[in-house]
């Protein structure tokens, strides 16, 4: 039923597409990476997707590999505060299809708790702009009680002929006493037409985490990001995207030392509309 749905909602985003808006706005697309809520102005998010994780298992006692799905949804709100401060929350929605039991990190069943965020940028009328952003999310499911924050720095250049870059630093930190894992990515936009597309590409470094029943060692994860968008209505724009990623870790227990290599790939379809009020 769930994937019906999914599908559905792609057929119809699709055909809103190949439909060119009308009336369309002077105002600057919520895809752009120069985008900012103006004063008192407020922006819905809503976005479904559907992702294909592979989870493997590489030791002298144990070698595994496994599928899991799951659809997700995502409804946000954000308002834009004088002097070029925004506030937002968002919530996420995550249906497991098919389960993967060897995954200690799989997606569960159910809403996630919000998130609450806030953020702040310089330079709006200049081709130079630099943002600051934070967020809170308590209980995230991961684990009872434990909060995450995430901070972020991300520099935004606007260049000739619609191309736009930007480069943002971000670290995300929990009260559990799991170390950070710091994040850098980087995007390439390019006004096409009526549509907007862009590029990202990104890399994060995982921490070492010491625990009762063995260590974990440092790691790392690689993405990559392709998102078209086009304005559909005068103040609503639709988006789809594709995103694939890996992570890979070693866990070394404590009884007789025996190591395990972890590698998760995972690859994201979806959809989103933004609506400006």
């Amino acid at each position: 039923m769930h994937m019906a749905l999914i599908a559905r909602i792609w057929l119809i985003s699709l055909t809103a597409f190949a439909v060119p808006c009308i009336a369309q706005s002077g105002e600057t697309s919520p895809y752009s990476p120069s985008f900012f809520l103006s004063s008192y102005q407020v922006e819905w998010d809503s976005s479904v997707g559907t992702t294909h994780t592979n989870y493997t298992i590489n030791s002298p006692v144990l070698k595994n590999s496994a599928n899991s799905i799951a659809n997700n949804a995502t409804q946000g709100l954000s308002i834009g505060l004088p002097e070029n401060f925004a506030i937002g929350v968002t919530e996420l929605y995550v249906y497991p299809v098919v389960t993967n039991p060897l995954n200690p990190n799989a997606a569960t069943l159910g809403f996630k708790n919000p998130a609450l965020s806030g953020s702040k940028i310089w330079g709006l009328d200049t081709s130079s702009l630099f943002k600051i952003s934070g967020s809170v999310q308590p209980n995230t499911g991961v684990k009872a009680g434990l909060t995450t924050y995430n901070f972020g720095a991300t520099g935004i250049f606007i260049g000739s002929d619609d191309w736009i870059a930007s480069l943002g630093v971000n670290e995300t930190v929990n009260d559990g006493g799991d170390g950070g894992t710091a994040t850098v990515v980087a995007t390439v936009s390019k006004k096409i037409s009526a549509y907007i597309l862009n590029a990202s590409i990104g890399a994060a470094r995982f921490p070492s985490i010491l625990m009762s029943t063995g260590y974990v060692t440092t790691s790392y994860g690689y993405s990559g990001t392709l998102e078209l968008s086009s304005q559909i209505l005068d103040q609503a724009w639709l988006g789809i995207n594709y995103s694939i990623g890996s992570t890979t870790n070693s866990y070394t227990q404590n009884f007789m030392l025996i190591p395990f290599n972890n590698r998760t790939l995972y690859n994201l379809a979806g959809i989103s509309l933004k609506v400006l009020f």
